[in-house]
């Protein structure tokens, strides 16, 4: 945040507060001082002269008003006791107000002026009409008050409700990495006495693999292009270890690539499908990556081959820990509003299908 930008904009607030201020008061001398011609009988120039004098000091005294209920906020205090109070501050308020009208008058125009506006006949409902400003202004002011206490609440809740699913987010990203890493040691070690040279090189693979979790390590949202990288990296890995065995396949729309994409969300569903597609075959299987964009958004898709020795009750049970914390992060990160699916309809494949909304480019 920008302290400057924060304090130019709580000043441009304040001055448009105080000028919206400004114009329901001269409404208000407007509205006055009809009410004064047709009651004293004076010219309409003297009614509003008068108004004017009397309602700008108001204006004044209801900067003080403004204070009050600040201080004295609705609910803090039992009801016989707010109301008590702020009907004696209405009598003080009001008489105050006579006071320095009346004193305003005198300095300008002696005593001929009590004659002239006949004072005895007026200032009772005067006194009144100043007691019903008051109230009307603090009916006001709690108001203001009460609905900047609850859009503050409420972003309160926001940002707790935020900060609260990026953590979740976080913690269960972190679930990934250790995942991925142990399978990856597991092929590391398959290699270092049947093949030294390609297990040096998937070290160094798995290096960059984790040079790259680290970069995003705080990330929830990343490029599609980095996480399409990710994935590429976690392959070259696995494909050391099955060579032939593992077929890949991508179709990716281009114009996506810039797309904000959940973090390490693709690299278990590509590691799920090495899962049950390679490791379980004696043949291997193929993997077909396919993102495109729709009228819904984005619509992703992670498929494998079963193999025919695990067939439908393996099908079955392919997911596990990788689908479940998918499906956790997705929900926390878009609320409800994105697609998640398996489509079961071959028995020899199973797809895991994504439909994740548009958001502006990384």
């Amino acid at each position: 945040m920008n302290p400057s930008a924060d304090k130019k904009r709580i000043e441009v607030r304040r001055g448009r507060f105080l000028l919206y201020g400004f114009l329901l008061w001269t409404l208000w001398v407007i509205f006055y001082s009809i009410i004064f011609k047709f009651q004293v009988g004076v010219s309409w120039f003297v009614a509003l002269f008068v108004s004017a004098e009397n309602y700008y000091i108001f204006a004044l005294l209801s900067i003080g008003i403004w204070f009050v209920c600040r201080q004295i906020p609705y609910g803090r205090l039992p009801v016989p006791i707010f109301v008590f109070i702020h009907f004696i501050l209405a009598m003080l308020c009001s008489a105050l107000w006579l006071f320095l009208t009346y004193g305003v008058w005198y300095l300008q125009s002696g005593e001929e002026i009590f004659e002239a506006v006949q004072i005895t006949k007026i200032i009772g409902w005067q006194f009144l009409f100043g007691m019903i400003t008051y109230l009307l202004l603090a009916g006001i002011f709690y108001t203001i008050i009460y609905y900047k206490h609850y859009r503050e609440e409420e972003l309160r809740e926001a940002e707790l409700k935020l900060l609260t699913r990026d953590a979740e987010l976080k913690a269960l990203k972190l679930q990934v990495n250790p995942h991925f890493l142990f399978n990856s040691l597991n092929s590391i070690n398959a290699l270092v006495t049947e093949n030294p040279q390609l297990a040096r090189r998937m070290i160094a693979r798995l290096s960059e693999l984790l040079r790259i979790a680290l970069e995003s390590h705080e990330k929830l949202l990343v490029p599609l292009r980095e996480e399409l990288e990710f994935v590429h990296t976690y392959l070259e890995i696995e494909r050391i270890r099955f060579g032939e065995r593992l077929a890949y396949e991508e179709q990716v729309d281009q114009r996506l690539l810039t797309q904000p994409f959940p973090a390490m969300l693709l690299q278990p569903l590509v590691e799920n499908a090495v899962k049950h597609g390679i490791v379980s075959s004696r043949r291997g299987g193929r993997i077909k990556l396919r993102i495109e964009r729709s009228t819904e958004g984005i619509n992703c898709s992670v498929g494998n081959t079963l193999p025919e020795e695990v067939g439908i009750e393996g099908e079955a049970n392919q997911g596990g820990m990788g689908l479940s914390n998918i499906r956790q992060r997705l929900e926390r990160l878009y609320e409800g509003d994105y697609g998640f699916g398996i489509d079961r309809s071959n028995p020899q494949w199973f797809e895991v299908t994504l439909t994740l909304p548009l958001r502006s480019e990384a």
